[in-house]
């Protein structure tokens, strides 16, 4: 019997960091393509590494429906001609705080908007270490998704989703009842109807409450919730829910 060699504290740190990575691995084309529209929408810059040079670059469009992305040329041309023999592009950075790595296959050349560019296809894994675990949905304006309940000694109580997570939801209200909530305070029972979705029965922690100001400037109470033990079946629910939601907005922003 040959004994296992201990792994160094190199091999270590390498593994637990793959490990805490791999929590925030994007692999659903959607996802991806939301992640990378963010780049596009806030003009962040990325790095390229590639055959042992590097470029810096923004993204300039995302095409979801055949998975490709559109990014700048570099400065130098000489390592643009490098990178479009490139069989391997590994895209990195910090951009607006949030940690972004992929990689994809060769890019090729194309235009946008009159100039030169370089297209790639998706990555199969995006890395999106943002500082929220859970992406966000909007939730619909018209009919939209409710979270009613009851407080104790109180009368029922009917709050509107303002968004929607795997970790929790965001509630808007204008009930006094909830102007000076604490932060930890839990709702109990609390019923999530949404919409064809369906309904479910949870419990809520409120941890960011705060005020803001409709469009009409009346002021309202914003509760930002964490689910408290939410079960598998919920879960599912909630992601199938989150998906189409946001498929439903990408289509229609190619449209627009």
């Amino acid at each position: 019997m040959i004994a296992a060699l201990p792994l160094s504290p190199d091999t270590a740190n390498r593994d637990h960091t793959s490990i805490a990575l791999e929590n925030y691995a994007q692999r659903h084309a959607l996802q991806i393509a939301v992640c990378l529209r963010g780049l596009v929408t806030r003009q962040d810059f990325i790095s390229v590494e590639f055959n042992g040079k590097q470029i810096v670059t923004q993204l300039l469009d995302v095409d979801s429906r055949h998975s490709t992305f559109i990014f700048d040329l570099g400065s130098v041309d000489t390592d643009n001609q490098a990178l479009a023999t490139a069989k391997e592009l590994q895209f990195h950075g910090t951009p607006s705080g949030i940690r972004t790595e992929f990689t994809t296959g060769a890019a090729t050349i194309t235009t946008f908007e009159g100039r030169l560019a370089f297209e790639a296809s998706f990555p199969a894994v995006l890395y999106y270490v943002q500082r929220r675990e859970y992406f966000r949905v909007e939730t619909p304006m018209l009919d939209p998704f409710t979270a009613s309940g009851n407080q104790t000694g109180c009368d029922p109580f009917r709050l509107v989703l303002k968004d929607l997570s795997l970790g929790g939801v965001a509630l808007r209200t204008t009930d006094s009842r909830f102007d000076d909530v604490e932060p930890g305070s839990i709702l109990h029972d609390v019923t999530l109807r949404l919409g064809s979705f369906g309904t479910l029965q949870i419990d809520l922690e409120i941890v960011a409450p705060r005020k803001t100001m409709t469009a009409s400037g009346e002021l309202q109470t914003v509760l930002g919730c964490r689910f408290v033990d939410l079960p598998g079946t919920a879960e599912r629910t909630l992601q199938r829910a989150i998906t189409q939601l946001e498929t439903k907005r990408l289509t229609v922003a190619s449209r627009a």
